[in-house]
């Protein structure tokens, strides 16, 4: 084969390099003129994705769907509750105002105390509904000589401060240790358990079984709160205070179920991770799973890319059972109490987190994300919290301070969740409140650069981000501000950031 002439080689070098230089320059023209756009349009019209159908098509598994039948009589007497007038009342005109919601909270927690302890407890003469002991899975497994499959082995992780500002916020972010370790993912086999929709509780015969991070001394569960059951810390008991008495029969199936399965934020790190983990596993390729009735639908979406081909995945409503004759059950992976039981003791979780299983799961969504139609994302965003708490008071005027330093303003709950996988995998800095949608961060690629706005509150969890991110590689740093509005709220009020730190934090990153 005869060599090309060396004019035709120079001139096809220049071609393709002048062709980079272009689409250099187009990926800079696009990033200013997103950026020009988010500033001119008074900071109001949020960036969003390409139409391409990143979503669904052509991505899921054949997976059957099959959902157990809601009875009435299983509902809890706060989902009772809220049918009736006065609930339906209070829902639609009183929970927004700050006062009146802290008082039915506090009021509630209290008379249902009473109810529980004192009234349900003497009257009711249901087996279902006795006092039952409190077992840890890890101490199940051991006591009864459970075969178990180790996922993950125990894995240390590093807390060390993040930068704060303003400075003199530092120490609000101080750990108090250098590292934990996490303990070993793995799962169980167990026999004639029976699971409830709304709780990752196990009911086995002789005890029932949690998950081996809860500390229910400190620890206030959403199923207390909504009365489905009690429990009594010190002695270390439970009770239903809710049951199925006609509960569905399964000879296979693995559970899923969780109080707190509908918040995107937990379920993307402490349910799905436990998924993942499982279905890696590949002499479980068939065992059907159980998961919560009534996810969003990005909820679902994350979980049917997760759970494989040809698995049957059943839905089960909140207070329904099944009882399954072989029950496999996946260890924590992770876990973020959902609210305080009291602010008497001390050290309470601000949340721990299996790097080794976070890392599972954002690889494996990676790679299908990966697979996508190439488009240009923002490499520099601002997440808008649209929720109705933890908002920033002026996000307007940081959103313009963060669009002269070239950043788009999004709102993730408005993508499908494969986009948002894609826009945080592109992205590389990124400012945001506290909130669900940051928990996106996990798929960042190692290297990205966090700042998380937060309100300063005595029961803030302030550590939660410290502790799962930067084990990711992902670096992380806060901005904390005043509560403004809202102060009854607590930890859920709105806030003020001053724009200053802002410009410090940036300064800090361009520095970097």
């Amino acid at each position: 084969m005869s060599k090309p002439p060396e004019e035709l080689v120079s001139g096809l070098h220049e071609t393709v390099c002048t062709s980079r230089e272009n689409l250099l320059c187009l990926e800079q023209l696009q990033e200013q003129v997103l950026a020009h756009t988010q500033k001119s349009s008074a900071c109001t019209a949020a960036w969003l994705p390409p139409e391409d159908g990143a979503d669904m098509t052509g991505l899921l598994p054949t997976v059957k769907i099959c959902k157990v039948e809601s009875h009435p009589g299983t509902l809890d007497i706060v989902t009772r509750l809220k049918e009736t007038w006065a609930g339906r009342f209070y829902i639609n005109h009183l929970k927004q105002v700050p006062l009146i919601r802290r008082l039915i909270i506090v009021l509630w927690r209290n008379l249902y105390f009473f109810y529980a302890h004192f009234v349900a407890a003497n009257f009711s003469s249901r087996p279902a509904n006795r006092w039952r002991p409190l077992v840890k899975l890890a101490d199940y497994v051991e006591s009864s000589n459970i075969p178990t499959i180790k996922v993950f082995d125990a894995v240390r992780v590093d807390t060390p401060a993040p930068k704060v500002f303003p400075a003199e916020d530092q120490a609000y972010l101080v750990s108090p240790h250098d590292h934990y370790v996490f303990p070993p993912v793995y799962v169980a086999e167990l026999r004639d358990v029976e699971v409830y929709g709304g709780t990752n509780l196990l009911f086995a015969h002789d005890a029932v079984i949690c998950h081996d991070l809860y500390d229910f001394e400190r620890d206030y569960t959403s199923e207390e709160l909504h009365g489905r059951h009690v429990i009594s810390p010190k002695k270390k008991l439970m009770r239903l205070l809710s049951d199925d008495a006609a509960p569905e029969q399964m000879l296979l199936a693995a559970a899923f179920l969780d109080a707190c399965a509908h918040n995107y934020a937990h379920w993307l790190t402490e349910v799905l991770p436990r998924i993942a983990a499982f279905c890696s596993i590949k002499q479980y390729a068939n065992v059907p799973i159980l998961v919560d009735d009534g996810l969003h639908r990005n909820i679902m979406e994350s979980l049917l890319l997760v759970v494989g081909h040809e698995r049957d995945v059943i839905l089960v409503p909140i207070g329904r059972s099944v009882r399954v004759e072989t029950l496999y059950t996946t260890s924590v992976t992770g876990y973020v109490p959902f609210e305080r039981r009291t602010n008497k003791l001390q050290g309470y979780s601000h949340g721990k987190f299996s790097s080794l299983a976070l890392e599972q799961l954002s690889n494996q969504i990676a790679t299908i994300a990966d697979r996508q139609p190439k488009h240009i994302f923002p490499e520099k965003i601002y997440v808008c919290r649209n929720s109705g708490v933890r908002k920033v008071t002026n996000s307007a005027v940081l959103e313009e301070v963060l669009a002269d330093h070239g950043y788009v303003t999004v709102e993730p709950e408005r993508f499908t969740f494969l986009n948002q996988v894609r826009l945080f995998r592109n992205t590389k800095k990124i400012v945001s409140p506290t909130g669900s949608a940051l928990v996106n961060a996990i798929f960042c690629q190692p290297g990205v650069c966090v700042g998380v706005l937060m309100a300063k509150h005595e029961q803030m969890i302030y550590r939660y981000w410290a502790n799962m991110l930067p084990p990711l590689q992902i670096m992380t740093f806060y901005i904390l501000g005043n509560i403004t509005d809202n102060h009854l709220s607590g930890i859920h009020a709105d806030f003020k950031i001053d724009e200053i730190n802002i410009d410090r934090l940036l300064a800090s990153w361009e520095a970097k």
